[in-house]
């Protein structure tokens, strides 16, 4: 069993050995082939993506020749070209020149029955003033960048615009020419209108480009059509005038044959009720706008006023405060003279006690030896006697009358001392002089002066 064993071990070895090799090699084969199919994946995704572009230029390098043809074989018309302002122009111009020669066709005949009557035939017709054509000679987008130049800050609202489409193949295109758009009431209300700057007329023909930019933007399929809108800017910014910011609202929409079923002085009347309807939304807008800017006038004038009396409180209340302040100042100012001139007068007071202690007070009754007697005439004519010693110095005399003065209430404070016999006065040099020195020894008369008074 053992032999069998070893000898079978080999073979079961080698078959594994060969299993993996095989396991390995189809793991590397299917990990290659992996990013190969996502390659051609993305490929086929771009290729796809930039399909589009590939045919467009392909159809236009096509088209181009048969566009080349077209052009030969149909040349551009007179008014063709929407974007083209000159031909816009022209083919308004032609429109209005086509609606005055209907206006000379179609005027009435006015008779002088003044004249009839008198029987002078020279004359009988009155002078006649042909009504001028209300309708602009300017192309849509001419037309409309002047409307929205026309919204400025003093007059904010736009002027309203009547559309009439002409279709000249149209058989009733012209007899309401005639009898409706040359009508004299009607032409009167327009022209009026025109002056005034209330409405702009524009005329065109359907075969023109602003004619048919019309038609569709109207969405008009029956013909003879009229339209009286009102032009919006979008932005409340008064410096962009682009046409391009307008938006307008529809207020008439007049079209078809049934207009010839109603006069044309029920026309005349529907434009009128419709331009009077207007003006009352106007002025009752302009009566708003004009209140709002009275309104917002009159808060700033309050708020100016409220301002200024703000500050003129502020400006009060700054002053009273200085002031408080300033009297505050003072009175501590006031209170600290006032201490300053107590802890003088003390000390002033205190220094006299001090000298007449020092001095050892007045001489005993009956000492006849060094006793000096004075005899003291006050500003209010009292007189004070008193004996010192002679060896006492003036000083002393002056610390005497000090606290006499101070206990019997005198208000003297500065005061000076002289003699008359003989006359001599005694300053403050001579505080130290003895009364003996002084020659107010055995006694003398002093009298006091006060040198406030």
């Amino acid at each position: 069993t053992m032999t069998m064993a070893d000898a079978t071990s080999p073979q079961s070895s080698a078959t594994q050995r060969r299993t993996t090799s095989t396991i390995s090699n189809a793991s590397s084969s299917t990990n290659t082939n992996i990013p190969a199919a996502q390659h051609a994946s993305t490929s086929s995704l771009r290729l796809l993506l930039k399909l589009p572009a590939i045919l467009t230029i392909l159809l236009r390098v096509a088209i181009w020749p048969l566009i080349k043809v077209l052009n030969i074989l149909f040349t551009p018309k007179e008014f063709d070209g929407v974007d083209n302002s000159v031909n816009a122009d022209r083919a308004a111009r032609a429109f209005v020149g086509m609606v005055r020669k209907q206006i000379s066709v179609v005027r009435p005949v006015i008779a002088n029955l003044d004249r009839a009557a008198a029987g002078d035939d020279n004359d009988v017709m009155e002078q006649y003033n042909e009504p001028s054509c209300p309708f602009v000679e300017k192309g849509y987008s001419s037309t409309m960048d002047e409307i929205a130049q026309n919204n400025t800050i003093n007059n904010p609202h736009n002027p309203l615009l009547l559309i009439y489409l002409h279709s000249p193949l149209h058989s009733q295109g012209t007899k309401f020419i005639d009898n409706y758009l040359c009508h004299p009431q009607l032409l009167k209300l327009l022209n009026d209108n025109t002056e005034n700057n209330v409405v702009k007329c524009f005329g065109a023909s359907v075969h023109s480009a602003d004619g048919q930019r019309l038609r569709d933007m109207m969405e008009v399929t029956s013909f003879p059509f009229m339209a009286l809108l009102s032009v919006k800017s979008r932005s409340s910014s008064t410096n962009n005038n682009n046409s391009n910011n307008i938006s307008m609202e529809l207020l008439l929409r007049l079209e078809s044959t049934q207009l010839f079923t109603i006069q044309p002085s029920q026309i005349t009347t529907y434009l009128n009720t419709a331009i009077t309807r207007h003006a009352q939304i106007i002025a009752e807008e302009t009566a708003r706008r004009l209140q709002r800017e009275e309104d917002a006038r009159l808060r700033e004038e309050q708020n100016r006023e409220y301002q200024e009396a703000l500050l003129a409180d502020q400006m009060r209340e700054m002053e009273r405060n200085e002031q408080l302040e300033r009297e505050r100042r003072e009175r501590e100012e006031a209170e600290e003279r006032e201490r300053l001139e107590m802890a003088k007068e003390q000390s002033r007071l205190e220094d006299a006690q001090r000298i007449l202690d020092e001095s050892g007070g007045e001489p005993p009754v009956g000492t006849k030896v060094g006793v000096a007697r004075m005899r003291f005439t006050l500003p209010n004519g009292k007189k004070v006697d008193r004996r010192f010693r002679s060896v006492d110095t003036v000083e002393v005399l002056r610390a005497f009358l000090t606290l006499h003065l101070e206990e019997t209430g005198v208000e003297i404070k500065n005061f000076g001392l002289s003699t008359s016999f003989p006359k001599k006065s005694f300053g403050e040099e001579d505080n130290k002089l003895t009364l003996e020195e002084a020659g107010l020894a055995p006694q003398a008369v002093v009298m006091v002066q006060d040198l406030d008074a």
